[in-house]
């Protein structure tokens, strides 16, 4: 029985590999990562730290080999740990692009394993969890995140939902000890996307509110154990979260553009006919993004069955459809983008939630129709039918994106290099919009921006260029020999909590800042270079240390209950 049971998860997680594999293999055999909309951001973001980790720096402050070496704070505001494997296997594979499309496909293997573990909890049953978590890695939003967006902290952050899910299922309805699903399942949220920690729990207050409803007894356990998950979210994510509320309260940020949500919401009649399509390709090129056919059809199949499941997939499939619609302009979005919900800048975006929710209906659907099968070798047939009929336009999709029609702007990487990343197209100029420069700079500061790209300085008011800037981790060297015997130098890079200014002696110099936000050094002490650093405060160290050691204690629990359910069964 015990090696029965071994050899059943070794093939369902040869399987997960294979089907991980298969995700990325269509695009990968191009040696091609395909223009996405936040494409070039998010290499530069993992070039930065690839770079950094080469040479010995583990907490970045301010990138300076990338984004025009002006000293971006991106790390600071923007989540960055789950970006660690991509960086892990930037460092192990010479190539690339294909260490890129390597961490795709770990983020798929963990998004099957992390579905089918959370749904065989929730439904107790086998092909329901398997077919949910091939559903789910497969459809059509979570495809165009990656590969026509390459939005990559919210395609990460999907990886994580089904664990959320579960924790508030779990805390409300059924064994409220998988707390820790919810708390670490948000914290990696949130150590991802933060747009999507927004769009989550928006989602799982609705969900625990309708729960909590059905649940008459033992309220204040499951209050108190959804109040540890929330405990236990924030310390694990408070690598990030404390050196981020370090930099907010320092002073005024500027936060990524507010988007015209009207013009963003989805035309329902275009969402049917893309869905039917499938279409997969940019929105830029005539999509609407969409949930793809295999979730339209689990709508039309589950409007013949709705009256006969019971109450949980009843709230499943109207909580799909109600944010399905929701990401439409069906909603008076001309309202909501008046108030703070505006910061989510695309309704689509709650299309990752419908998705989720479809996905699991569609799994159910699969149950009952396979529920008559007896014969066990005719059941693998008709899993092996179901998954055909998944991935098919799932892959025609995929085709039809890859196609010169759809995606003409192809961007070849060949190496990882401090000065960028090489394209095919190698002498193609990157504009700095595409960076996204103005997003995290001081609000009084944005109006200079073009002159701290550019690298004007100015000695009491009389302005110049610096020539020689160079790039180290966490610091970046301004040389000019008017530094020597000058007083008031203003460089080209904003201020930020725990910045320095260092002489090439490493004297520590005294700086002041100007009304725009940027640095002023008051004298060099006879010195032609001065170094810009980023020096990790006492709360960045503790915020570490916290994190490594929750995720520390976490493991070791999870082990703990593993074996201690082994040794009961």
């Amino acid at each position: 029985m015990k090696n029965n049971i071994i050899v059943k998860r070794f093939i369902l997680l040869v399987l997960f590999c294979v089907f991980s594999v298969l995700f990325i293999l269509p695009l990968v055999k191009t040696n091609i990562i395909f223009y996405g909309d936040d494409l070039i951001f998010q290499l530069h973001r993992i070039l930065e730290m690839t770079t950094n980790f080469r040479n010995g720096n583990l907490f970045i402050g301010i990138y300076t080999y990338t984004f025009h070496s002006i000293g971006y704070p991106l790390n600071l505001f923007y989540p960055w740990v789950t970006l660690l494997p991509f960086v892990f296997f930037g460092l192990l594979v010479k190539n690339s692009v294909i260490a890129i499309y390597i961490g795709i496909a770990f983020y798929t293997l963990l998004t099957l394993t992390f579905t089918y573990w959370t749904t065989k909890k929730f439904s107790n049953n086998n092909l329901q969890s398997f077919m949910t978590a091939v559903i789910y890695t497969f459809c059509s939003y979570r495809t165009i995140d990656i590969y026509a967006r390459f939005a990559l902290g919210e395609f990460i952050a999907l990886t994580f939902l089904p664990l959320c899910v579960y924790g508030v299922y779990a805390i409300v309805l059924g064994n409220n000890k998988d707390w820790p699903f919810l708390g670490f399942g948000m914290s990696f949220v949130l150590l991802s996307h933060l747009l999507s920690v927004v769009l989550y729990i928006i989602f799982l207050f609705i969900l625990f509110i309708l729960f909590i409803t059905y649940k008459k007894n033992k309220k204040i356990k499951r209050i108190i154990a959804l109040g540890k998950a929330v405990i236990i979210s924030i310390l694990s994510s408070a690598i990030f979260l404390i050196p981020f509320l370090e930099q907010e309260t320092y002073q005024k940020i500027s936060q990524p553009d507010k988007m015209d949500m009207v013009a963003q919401a989805l035309l329902p009649s275009k969402v049917i006919i893309e869905s039917l399509n499938n279409n997969l390709t940019r929105g830029d090129a005539g999509n609407t993004y969409n949930i793809g056919i295999i979730l339209f059809l689990a709508i039309i199949l589950g409007i013949a069955q709705y009256k006969n499941w019971n109450r949980k997939y009843k709230i499943i499939y109207l909580l799909g459809i109600i944010f399905l619609f929701i990401s439409t302009s069906l909603l008076p979005w001309n309202l909501i983008e008046k108030t703070p919900l505006s910061i989510i800048q695309f309704p689509w975006r709650f299309l990752t939630i419908s998705s989720y929710l479809l996905s699991l209906i569609a799994g159910y659907e699969c149950k009952i129709l396979m529920n008559s099968v007896a014969v066990s070798y005719v059941r693998a047939i008709g899993i092996f039918v179901l998954s055909l009929i998944i991935i098919t336009p799932w892959y025609t999709g995929i085709t039809n994106f890859k196609n010169p029609v759809n995606n003409n702007e192809k961007f070849a990487l060949a190496t990882f290099t401090p000065k960028g990343v090489n394209y095919t197209d190698s002498g193609k100029k990157v504009e700095p919009a595409l960076y996204h420069l103005g997003d995290y700079a001081p609000m009084d500061g944005t109006k200079k921006l073009p002159g701290i790209i550019s690298k004007s300085a100015s000695i009491n008011g009389k302005k110049f260029t610096l020539k020689k800037v160079i790039a180290n981790p966490n610091e970046i060297e301004f040389s000019n020999s008017k530094f020597k015997s000058a007083r008031n130098i203003t460089l080209p890079i904003f201020t930020y909590r725990n910045l320095k200014i260092y002489n090439n002696n490493d004297q520590e110099l005294s700086y002041k800042v100007d009304s725009y936000r940027r640095i002023v050094v008051r004298e060099t002490n006879n010195s032609d270079l001065i170094k810009v650093r980023y020096k990790l405060s006492n709360l960045d160290r503790i915020s570490i240390l916290i994190s490594i050691l929750t995720w520390i204690v976490g493991i070791a629990f999870f082990i703990k209950n593993m074996y201690l359910l082994r040794i009961r069964n």
